[in-house]
Formats: structure tokens, sequence, C-alpha cells
């Protein structure tokens, strides 16, 4: 796989992405955003890796190549580069956030957006990227930006002193700060709850956390990109350990473990046990619809068949989009959803531009609690309806796999519209071909525990062992 990937950019820092690369997307990322606007004025962020801003400069300096105005906000979360976009909108015509997410440490990449944070994904402008990149005029042999941070400029606010030494914008943080607020609706009275932020950027949103009355135990708090402690990556099993363990040890009444640009949320209930991300989003889904009928739901394909049910039983309508923020995220805003929820943990709110955001959904989970008076695990208990594998990767040929599930299973209901999705009344599987790895991964769920075991190994009979 090369380093442009489904909706963005990845790669090894430098033998795949190193300093030309950066200034020739940059050049790209420029000349696309020229077609609508002329020196288009660019934000441009970095995550807690010791390589952002390097590549940051680089960007910068193609960016300025290609006709462009950059703007550099510096550490940031890519919720807040979206908010820094969107927020102000028309005056900026997109935004580059320089990170790798939940991937380790030695990978760095960068997210898109136009202008209102829309989403450049491969069939929204990222070939066109790509193509331009060739055409750039030869970069110096450093780069010639000079960051000016002029987007904030003005009075500058406190901020806690957790976050000073990040060399965070004040302007930037205060002004998302006070956006995340507006939904905090109903915040548990002194609940106390643990947080593991893997060292990435999702520290930054502790001192929120704590000024909202509650009682912050806090984990692998500090940003750093080399990642010590474990990877930033919430999905793995592995990485929520320690939050477990936590959880448990100081009786806390919820776990959130948040990845490495902050954009994505897993959570864990009083027991120690994790949450599945679709439970969320139809514990979310349901909350949403209460204080607004008949609304708009989307979900991607690896879901529960219990999210849809969930939301047409709270009176709304639920819609069925492949995986990938940049897919969701157009969706959303197409047909208008209130809400949106993935397996990876990525949770979008047409209220912040429809855009994901670990921190929001921090907060909306805590108001279904405090709203209901429930402890989380008695909330998500009559969610769960049937039983699931998890997702489970495996390393072998994309077409081939694809080829040999639908001949086997021709007589189910088979749908292509992400991989290779099978329906049968009483058990479904979807497999599908990673966006960020290359892994081939399977969602395989059923009606009762027997009838899982007995189709998953049905199924590794055709796909073979599991990777490790």
């Amino acid at each position: 796989m090369g380093i442009f990937k489904a909706y963005d950019v990845r790669g090894i820092v430098p033998a795949e992405l190193n300093a030309e690369t950066a200034y020739r997307i940059g050049f790209g990322f420029s000349r696309l955003l020229s077609e609508d606007a002329e020196n288009p004025l660019i934000v441009v962020g970095v995550d807690a890796r010791p390589t952002g801003p390097w590549l940051a400069a680089w960007l910068c300096d193609g960016i300025l190549a290609g006709g462009g105005r950059p703007e550099f906000i510096g550490p940031c979360t890519s919720p807040m580069l979206y908010w820094a976009v969107a927020g102000r909108s028309g005056e900026f015509a997109g935004g580059a956030m320089i990170t790798a997410s939940h991937n380790p440490a030695r990978y760095n990449g960068v997210k898109f957006c136009r202008e209102k944070a829309i989403p450049v994904s491969l069939e929204t402008g990222m070939r066109d990227i790509e193509a331009a990149m060739p055409q750039a005029p030869a970069p110096g042999s450093q780069p010639s930006y000079m960051p000016r941070v002029t987007l904030f400029d003005g009075a500058r606010m406190k901020m806690p002193e957790s976050v000073t030494p990040l060399g965070l914008d004040p302007m930037l943080y205060q002004g998302y700060m006070q956006h995340v607020r507006r939904f905090a609706k109903r915040m548990p009275e002194h609940l106390k709850v643990a947080v593991d932020t893997a060292n990435g950027m999702g520290g930054i949103y502790l001192p929120l956390l704590r000024s909202l009355g509650l009682n912050v135990v806090a984990i692998n708090s500090e940003c750093d990109g080399t990642f010590p402690n474990h990877e930033a990556n919430p999905s793995k099993l592995d990485n929520l350990r320690p939050l477990v363990d936590l959880v448990r040890r100081e009786k806390c009444a919820l776990g959130v473990a948040i990845d490495g640009d902050g954009d994505r949320a897993v959570f864990i209930d009083e027991a120690g046990a994790p949450v599945g991300q679709d439970m969320i989003t139809a514990l979310l889904a349901r909350e949403f619809l209460s204080r607004e009928k008949g609304g708009l739901v989307l979900y991607d394909l690896r879901s529960s068949r219990a999210v849809a049910e969930i939301v047409e039983e709270a009176g709304g309508r639920a819609i069925r989009e492949r995986v990938g923020h940049s897919f969701m995220k157009a969706t959303m805003r197409k047909v208008g959803c209130v809400f949106g929820g993935e397996l990876a943990g990525h949770y979008y709110f047409r209220d912040s531009f429809y855009a994901d955001s670990a921190i929001i959904t921090v907060l909306e989970v805590l108001n279904a609690m405090g709203l209901r008076d429930e402890p989380l695990s008695n909330l998500i208990k009559p969610l769960r309806r049937y039983f699931q594998s998890g997702e489970v990767n495996f390393r072998l040929d994309k077409a081939a796999a694809f080829k040999a599930v639908k001949e086997r299973y021709a007589n189910g209901r088979i749908d292509e519209l992400d991989g290779v999705t099978v329906q049968y009344d009483d058990w479904w599987f979807n497999l599908r071909g990673s966006n960020t790895e290359p892994l081939v991964r399977l969602n395989l769920e059923a009606s009762s525990r027997e009838q899982l075991g007995e189709k998953f190994a049905e199924l590794r009979e055709i796909l073979g062992d599991p990777a490790e």
C-alpha cells in the first residue's frame, strides 16, 4: 500500500514520508484548494509526534509554492483543527492536520479538509493532490516558512498550567473548549472518571473535564508522541488493560480511552468491562432522538444490527454507510443526520460541523448517565442483543478472499458497499480491506454464542488463521 490511503496520508517517517514528500503534498493540496479560491488560506496543525513540526514546515512551504497561504496553529487535536477551519466559515479554504492518529510513533501523516471542515478522501480530492505533486518546483535545502500563528491573535487568555507547556495557542484552546462546553447538559455530580489519553493530544481535554465537577483520575496524560507506555490505539484490547485496571482499582464509575489525535473515544463501564463502540452509537442515538424526534442517524456497516433496531424504536431513521470518517461525514452532511457512529470509536455531531470529537462524545455519554441517573452498564445492557466476534484481522489476498466467501455464501443476501457483506436472518458478517493497514478485517454477528462460534470456525476454513 502507498501512503495515500482511502481518506488520509500515512507512512513511516522518513522511509515513506519525508521532507520532500510533505512539501509536494502541501503543493498538491494548495493547488486543489486553488480551484475554488484564489490564494487559499489553509490551516495547518500537528499532534504530539516529534516529527510533526518538521513535516509541517515542509508542508507549509509546499502550500506557499502552490499559491496558498499557510497558517500554522501548532499542537492541537484533529477536532480542534476542524473547529479552527469551520468556526470562521468562509475565511479558510481548508486545513491539514499532521497526524497518524492511532498508528505507532514511527508513522506520521496528513488528514485534509476543505472549508466548513468538509473531509477530503481519495474520491473527493486526494487523487488530485497526488497527481499534482510532480508539478511542484524543487524544494529548497531548508524550509522557509516561519510560523506566525495569526489566526487567533488578540487578547491572550489564561490556560491551565497542564496545557501551557505544550505551546498551544490560548485563543484556539479556549475557543474550542467554549464550543465543546455547549454539549454538557447534565453532568453526574462528583462522578469518578478514569481517563487514559495514551500520551496523545487528548491530555489537553482533562482540565475541561475537571472544570465540570468530575473527579478525574488520569494515566498517560502527558503529551508525548513517542507513546512510551502503549500505542494510542484504543481499539486494541491490550491497550485498554491499564485503564481497566485503573477503573477497578480506583472504583471509578467510567473509564475513557482516547486515541493519538483526540478524535476517537472508547469506554469502560464501572465493572471494568469494555463497551462496544456500536453500543455507544446505539446509546447516544437514543439520547439524540429523545431530543429530536424523527432524526436521521448514521452507522457504519460493521455495527451490530441492534443499532438500526434501536434507532427505529426511538422513532428515528437509521442509515448504513461504509467505513471511514470522510465517507461518514459526507453522507451525514448530505442527508442531514443529527448523529453518527463508527465501530472504530469515531462519533460525529451535526452541531459540531458534522465532525468527530472524542471530548464531545465523552460529554454526551456523561449526559446519558446524568439524565437517566444510572451506571453505564445498566444503560448498555438492554442494547446488547446479539453476539459478536469483534474485528478480527487476517493477512491474505483480498480479492481471492472476497471471491471465496461470495461463492461459499451465494445463498445469502450479499452487498459490496464496503468489501463483502453477507446477511442471513439470524447471522451476518462483513469482510473488508483495511483503509489504513495491509489487512483484511472480519466482523461477524450471530443470534447465539454457539452459532457465533460455529460460523467463525466455518469462515476460518476459508480465511485461515487470524493475524497476530
